[in-house]
């Protein structure tokens, strides 16, 4: 059952999931055109034999890289959900929950894309946000300014819902 909140947060991480296949796609065509070049010309068999074995590394590179870059956005689970009494950091398995009340500041790393939860008697809490840490600061400082006066709300669920 989902948890239900007022906003959610998720890392965009497709740009470098996109550079990785891109990598691996160059990787399994220099490979394929490399086992198959060598037989289109005359060489030495033993040349031809290490041709396609190098050829034969590219590929399976290449396809290892683009499988591992498809599993890692796959089973990656990392997100941010602001509710009616705090702040939920999931990151893989890993929940840290911080209390409107416990909350004592929310700041922005612009140059890294991390943001900093201060909290009261507790260490601070870094939630990767990517190039979007401005804006989910900028949602976060909202919904702590509604929250410490009773305004936040989550949308109620519709009748019809099962």
């Amino acid at each position: 059952m989902a948890t239900a909140g007022v906003d959610f947060f998720r890392v965009d991480r497709s740009g470098a999931t996109k550079r990785l296949l891109i990598v691996a796609g160059v990787l399994v065509t220099m490979g394929a055109t490399t086992i198959g070049a060598h037989l289109v010309s005359r060489i030495e068999a033993d040349v031809g034999h290490l041709i396609s074995l190098l050829g034969g590394l590219l590929v399976i590179s290449g396809l290892i890289l683009g499988f591992g870059a498809m599993a890692m956005l796959l089973f990656e689970n990392v997100y941010l959900l602001i509710r009616e009494d705090g702040v939920l950091c999931h990151e893989n398995g890993k929940e840290t929950t911080i209390g409107w009340g416990d909350l004592e500041q929310v700041s922005v790393d612009g140059t890294t894309g991390f943001i900093v939860f201060e909290r009261r008697g507790a260490a601070a809490v870094r939630w990767f946000a990517g190039k979007n840490a401005k804006e989910v600061h900028g949602r976060l400082e909202d919904a702590r300014r509604k929250a410490l006066h009773g305004l936040l709300r989550s949308a109620p669920a519709p009748a019809n819902a099962r």
